[in-house]
C-alpha cells in the first residue's frame, strides 16, 4: 500500500520530532492544572480535605494573609468554596469601608506639628516669662504694701490669665518665690 505523499511527509517529521522536548514543554504548563485538578477532586471526597480547603478559602481572601500555598491548591479552594470566600471578601469589605484614612493634607499638618513643637516649646516657654515678670512688675507697681501679702499671687495670676496663660497659684509660687 503506497502512502498519500502528504501523509508519508507527515511521518518523515514525525521521526524528526525529538518528544523528550514536547514533554519538557507541556509538562510545567499542565502541571498547575494538574495540581489544582487532583487538590479540588481530593476535596470533593474527604471531609478533612474539605475543611481544609475552605479554610484556605477564606484565609487568601484576606488581603493581609498569604499562607504561602501552590497558586494551584488556592485556585482550585477558591472554586471549592466560592460562597465561603466571598462571604469573608464581603466582611473584609465592610470593615475597609469603616476604617478612617487620613488624607495626605491631615498627615503632613500632623507631622508640621510634632517636628514644630519641640521647636516652640521654649519659644512659649519664654513669652510666658516674660509675661510673668511684666505681671510681677504690675503687681509690685500697683499694689504697694499689699504686694508682700497673699493677693500678690492672685493678681498674678489674674494678670496672666488676661494675657491669654493659664497658670497655678502654685506655679506663681515657684518661679517667683514669693
Amino acid at each position: 500500500m503506497k502512502l498519500p505523499n502528504s501523509q508519508k511527509d507527515f511521518e518523515d517529521i514525525m521521526k524528526n520530532v525529538d518528544f523528550t522536548r514536547v514533554l519538557q514543554i507541556t509538562v510545567p504548563i499542565l502541571q498547575p492544572i494538574i495540581i489544582g485538578g487532583l487538590w479540588l477532586a481530593f476535596a470533593r471526597f474527604n471531609k478533612k480535605a474539605d475543611a481544609v480547603s475552605k479554610f484556605i478559602a477564606i484565609a487568601e481572601s484576606i488581603p493581609t494573609i498569604d499562607l504561602n500555598l501552590p497558586k494551584p491548591v488556592v485556585l482550585a479552594s477558591l472554586y471549592h468554596s466560592i460562597d465561603e470566600a466571598l462571604d469573608m471578601l464581603k466582611e473584609v469589605i465592610q470593615t475597609l469601608k469603616d476604617i478612617e484614612i487620613p488624607t495626605a493634607e491631615d498627615i503632613i499638618d500632623e507631622a508640621k506639628e510634632q517636628i514644630l513643637d519641640p521647636i516652640l516649646d521654649p519659644i512659649r516657654e519664654n513669652e510666658q516669662l516674660q509675661a510673668l515678670a511684666a505681671c510681677n512688675a504690675n503687681a509690685k507697681k500697683n499694689l504697694g504694701f499689699a504686694y508682700y501679702t497673699p493677693a500678690a499671687g492672685l493678681w498674678i495670676v489674674s494678670c496672666m490669665a488676661q494675657k491669654g496663660f493659664s497658670v497655678s497659684l502654685k506655679y506663681v509660687k515657684e518661679k517667683l518665690g514669693i
